[in-house]
């Protein structure tokens, strides 16, 4: 019995260890991306407008939740993640600015916490049948419909998603048969989110 709960809470134990390192990587990774707002020269700029748009967090929470152990873990690592980014993103941008923007901090913390929701239903996305296929398809979908116009302009951000969106469609089937069931659903979900303009309308404004 000793044993066991010494099992149980070195398992916890652990859990909670990457819990806070995931924190501290959103928080790393929140400084690093306003400092690259400030950057004007290249390639720092386009780095900067990279890490600007979600398409690059919709790639990065993906990838955690889809190689978590559970999607519960998944969701909660995601969500660490995501509010280490916050509290180091509004806490630089208040140094710098003397100000704190709370619409925005409040609106981004909204963002979180339905990433944490996504993050929990892209896990399945490694799994088989239709189902799965969907799970998948919804991250790589909407990467899609955010790098569309790289197809006529060309420019470095839109190509970015467009290059994470094949990226995990390449990466989240485990069978090669699931690759021609997550494909048209990906495209649905691309024609979807581009006619509903859905990432528009949940960032609009931030």
């Amino acid at each position: 019995m000793g044993i066991d709960c010494g099992k149980r809470t070195e398992s916890i134990m652990t859990r909670l260890v990457y819990i806070l390192a995931f924190l501290v990587l959103g928080m790393i990774t929140g400084f690093i991306a306003k400092y690259l707002d400030r950057m004007t020269r290249f390639p720092f700029n386009v780095l900067g407008a990279v890490s600007s748009r979600i398409g690059i967090w919709v790639f990065v929470a993906t990838i955690i939740a889809s190689r978590s152990r559970t999607p519960t873990i998944g969701a909660i690592r995601v969500f660490a993640f995501f509010t280490g980014m916050l509290l180091s993103y509004y806490t630089y941008s208040m140094k710098l600015f003397g100000f704190f923007p709370k619409y925005h901090f409040l609106r981004w913390g909204l963002v979180a916490l339905l990433s944490a929701l996504a993050a929990y239903t892209v896990w399945f996305g490694r799994g088989q049948g239709w189902m799965a296929a969907l799970c998948a398809a919804l991250p790589v979908g909407l990467l899609a419909a955010q790098g569309y116009s790289f197809l006529y302009t060309l420019s470095a951000t839109p190509g970015f998603d467009l290059v994470a969106a094949i990226t995990l469609f390449f990466a989240l089937p485990v069978q090669k048969r699931q690759y021609l069931r997550v494909l048209p659903l990906a495209l649905l979900v691309t024609f979807l989110a581009r006619e509903s303009d859905v990432l528009a309308r949940l960032i609009g404004g931030l």
